[in-house]
This record gives structure tokens, sequence and C-alpha cells, in this order.
């Protein structure tokens, strides 16, 4: 069944007068939004944030993607696409889904709503990630890479957006494990829980998973995903990358493991009682 394809959107600015919605669509969720733009964080003197991006939870049932920019006399822009939680999950990539729209950040008033249109993103190929591994601090990406996937968080210590970073991160991890992570290339505070996130201000333990410093994501132990992906790179073996990229995810095999006892449960009280 295809998902709801309509996608809401809002245009938020943050300043000294306070966080408001100066743009959005028809029934959009306006103190939900400022909500996500109070908890982004105040931003510290002296901190530029000339790009940045994340993803998180908006209400129970949708995902809000925002793109975060500076705006003229010292505010801070944040650009809403808010999509059905069904939605995010066919597609994974906040990245891909903020690119497709422009920003519009001199739009003000009522606004129509989008829409994705009747597609799935492309594929990852062998060629891309080899790209990223080339090109990219290896050690940091695969340590993260495994970090997350082993339920941890990588929350790094910067003073400016690491964009190209978490965009590369979120290409090496498998299809469902970022469908259920919240990324942000770079956030003033740690308030709404990122999985992998940048920002001014040490990380702090919370949300019931280790916080992993930076010299531990590097060192990370290396573990059977993050040595099959590098394999899979480097020897292009592209059958190989397009099971890992599909693989479950943690939750999925905690969610299967309960399913297989529910039901052993089951036959056995049915097979107790038959004889």
């Amino acid at each position: 069944m295809t998902p709801d394809l309509r996608i809401q959107h809002a245009i938020v600015i943050s300043d000294g007068r306070g966080v408001r919605v100066v743009a959005q669509t028809d029934g959009f969720d306006t103190p939900e939004a400022e909500r996500i733009a109070v908890l982004f964080g105040a931003r510290p003197a002296g901190v530029a944030c000339p790009l940045a991006h994340f993803a998180c939870p908006f209400g129970r049932k949708h995902v809000a993607v925002v793109r975060v920019e500076d705006r003229p006399n010292g505010s801070l822009g944040f650009r809403f696409l808010v999509l059905a939680r069904e939605l995010y999950r066919y597609l994974g990539d906040p990245f891909a889904i903020s690119d497709r729209y422009p920003s519009g950040w001199s739009t003000t008033g009522p606004l129509a709503d989008l829409a994705w249109p009747e597609e799935v993103l492309p594929e990852r190929t062998v060629e891309q990630l080899d790209a990223i591994l080339k090109h990219g601090d290896v050690s940091l990406l695969l340590g993260s890479t495994q970090a997350l996937v082993d339920g941890n968080r990588v929350l790094l210590n910067r003073t400016e957006p690491a964009e190209r970073f978490v965009r590369d991160l979120w290409q090496l991890l498998p299809d469902r494990t970022r469908c259920e992570l919240w990324p942000a290339t770079f956030a003033f505070s740690d308030e709404l829980g990122f999985h992998a996130a940048v920002g001014p201000t040490l990380p702090t333990p919370r949300h019931g998973v280790q916080v992993l410093p930076e010299d531990a994501i590097r060192d990370y132990p290396q573990s059977s995903y993050e040595l099959s992906l590098h394999v899979a790179i480097e020897s292009g073996d592209r059958a190989a990358l397009k099971r890992l990229l599909a693989r479950r995810s943690a939750d999925d095999t905690i969610r299967l493991g309960l399913y297989i006892l529910g039901f052993a449960l089951v036959a056995a009280a049915v097979l107790k009682f038959a004889f």
C-alpha cells in the first residue's frame, strides 16, 4: 500500500524576540515546531550555523526533517518538512528528502502542501560508498557506524556543523537502522536526544543508551557489520552490500525474538490442553 505522500512544511524564525512560525501549510502543528526549535538550543556566543540538518519525531505519527541556517541580524531559520512516519521509513534518508525542496526563506503566510513523488530513493552503490571511505575520516566513520548499529550514541564536540560527516555516516548504515535513528549535523543542545549529532557542548548520557567520546569511537571494536561492510565495498561485491544494507535492525531482531517466544508459548499451551 502506498504511504501518505503529503508533506507539510513551515518556516520558523528564532531571534531575540523568541521563536515564531512565519509561514506554514494548513493544519501545521505550530506549537510542536516551536517546541523543537527551542529544544535545538540557545546559540553559544561566537558560534555560527551556516547550514545544518536534523530529523526527529514530530508528534506520534510524523517525522520532521529540518534545515537550519543563520539568517540576517543574528536570527536562526528552521525550514520544517513534516511527513508521515510510514513515508519516512520508505525513504530513510533525511538529507535526500531536504535536498529535493528549496528552502524559501523569504516566504511568509499560508503555504501549499508538498508531495513526494511515487518513487523510492536510488539504491546505494559500491562506487558511492567507496568514495565516502576514500575521502572521509575512515576510522571515525566506520567506528561510528558500528557503534550506532550496536545501540550507542555518537555525539561529537565541534564548534561548527559537520554536514559532510553525518551525511556520509547515514549512507553507511543499514536501511532499517537509519529509519529508527535521529541525526543532526549540528545542534546547540542535546535536548532532542539525537543518536548521531555534532555540537559545541559536551554530550550528556541520557535516553537509556551509552554515549561514546570521540577517541572511543575511533577505537571502537571492529564487529561483524563494520567488517563485512568494509570488505564488500573494497571487493566491489554488490550482492553482499545489498544484503548488508537490507539487514534487520537490533529492534527488529528483538521483536522477531519476542514473536517467536510468544508463538512457542501459545503452541505449548495448546499442546498441553490438547493432550
